[in-house]
């Protein structure tokens, strides 16, 4: 600890504030505008050569002491790492984008801080504050704040995009705004779907650039649900899943509770080729691309309505502006102030807006997810009083099921599926008029408008 001790200035700034920590089994390092994940073998590679030719004094004879050589090896290092750990390590609770000095940590309750080239950007009155390692971000736009910066090609391609949908481009903005701040409160995912040439890959570019390519994964949507699928999305603000597929008839059910475990802001467990496992809660937005409505088994519905979607309508195919793109990226800055009014915009209402156009594709998602669901909407209804004999209501799901080409399944997993949709229901067994018990579903009953009849 003593030789950790003495080394400990070279991890720090002229006004003792360190610049590499110990975080979710990895090492951290501010490079001046944010904190990246630093290998370690480059950490051991620069111990090795800063005491390369350390010496140390030992005591010898007559209270006389000599030198001699540190002579680092494996084992020297990885003690002095062990201890370099202790003293620089973070809490693993903790979340970036945070301020590690009491003095920053109103800041961040008061307004979200968006870090530039030139400075952290306070979003509550756009003041630029100094950087600094006591904010401990993930996250740092690749270019300067400039407040007077317009991005007129860019507003004018999302009208195009969606000239009758202002909600769509609202929703966009606010998005963009959302993933520049590092919050993850919103538990959303944005699916755009629509044909090829759309719109949708120029949208993911520019949010691309907006945050920087190194804060960006890409994973595949299949590949979520594999053993080592997450570990891209380690430390990374932002995935955008492209040309997304899955196969209904699948078993998807790992990639589907891996998209509602991220969205929903709970600790994971993350599995890393020969590295220790990273466990916390991943700040990945996910941002999913498709020209069809992805197919998620689902029996309870829930991930339907973890997604803001939006509908492209029009595709540019055979007319695109090859162009296009380089004149966005001129207008990053120009982006960044849009983005900002965005997120302002949803600091104000609360929630990410979800068009109105998109709600129909919203349900048929849900339904195609769980067709339980979409039984329990048309055929039920819900509440304390309702009841109905188990034997009736499977009846009628069988007869809906095979009405809409869905498979009906076992009495046991239609009760499983019922129960995930609503979690109000319990099954019970009163005694009918003749003193036999029934096997009875409360908290559900058919419409009664619907003719049914009990299994024979």
């Amino acid at each position: 600890m003593a030789v950790a001790r003495r080394l400990l200035p070279d991890w720090e700034t002229e006004d003792e504030q360190l610049i590499y920590r110990r975080w979710r089994a990895s090492w951290m390092r501010w490079n001046g505008t944010c904190w990246r994940e630093f290998d370690e073998a480059q950490v051991r590679a620069a111990m090795y050569e800063r005491l390369e030719h350390a010496l140390y004094r030992v005591p010898v004879k007559d209270g006389q002491t000599e030198e001699r050589d540190w002579a680092p090896t494996k084992q020297k290092i990885s003690n002095l790492l062990d201890a370099l750990g202790s003293i620089t390590l973070l809490p693993t609770d903790l979340d970036a984008p945070a301020w590690l000095d009491n003095q920053g940590a109103g800041e961040q309750e008061e307004s979200p801080i968006v870090a530039c080239e030139n400075g952290l950007l306070r979003i509550r009155d756009r003041a630029l504050l100094p950087h600094s390692p006591g904010f401990f971000n993930l996250v740092s736009v690749p270019f300067t704040y400039d407040p007077t910066a317009a991005a007129p090609t860019w507003e004018r391609f999302l009208a195009q995009l969606w000239p009758d949908d202002p909600d769509a481009v609202h929703a966009v903005q606010e998005w963009f705004g959302y993933v520049l701040s590092g919050r993850t409160d919103q538990q959303k995912i944005l699916l755009m779907v629509g044909p090829t040439r759309s719109g949708k890959g120029t949208i993911a570019r520019v949010l691309k650039e907006l945050v920087g390519k190194e804060n960006l994964a890409g994973p595949t949507l299949a590949g979520l649900g594999t053993n080592f699928g997450l570990s891209t999305l380690v430390g990374k603000p932002l995935a955008v899943i492209s040309d997304a597929r899955l196969d209904g008839n699948s078993n998807n059910s790992q990639v589907v509770e891996r998209l509602l475990t991220i969205s929903g802001e709970d600790t994971i467990d993350v599995d890393r080729k020969y590295r220790a496992v990273w466990t916390g809660k991943l700040p990945t937005r996910l941002m999913i691309l498709s020209n069809e409505l992805p197919h998620f088994g689902d029996s309870s519905g829930v991930i339907a309505k973890r997604f803001v979607l939006l509908n492209m309508t029009v595709s540019w195919l055979g007319k695109e502006d090859p162009t296009l793109m380089d004149k966005l990226t001129t207008e990053m800055p120009g982006i960044l102030n849009w983005a900002l009014e965005g997120l302002a915009r949803l600091q104000q209402t609360g929630r990410i807006t979800e068009p109105k156009s998109s709600r129909e594709a919203v349900t048929t998602m849900q339904d195609t997810a769980s067709p339980t669901s979409a039984f329990v909407r048309e055929r039920c209804a819900t509440g304390p009083t309702c009841s109905v004999p188990v034997d009736a209501l499977w009846t009628v799901w069988r007869e809906w099921a095979e009405d809409n080409g869905v498979r009906a399944g076992t009495k046991q997993v239609f009760g499983r599926n019922l129960l995930s949709v609503v979690p109000q229901l319990n099954r019970t067994r009163p005694r009918d008029a003749y003193g036999q018990q029934v096997a009875t579903y409360s908290g559900i009953t058919l419409n009664q408008r619907e003719p049914h009849s009990p299994e024979s």
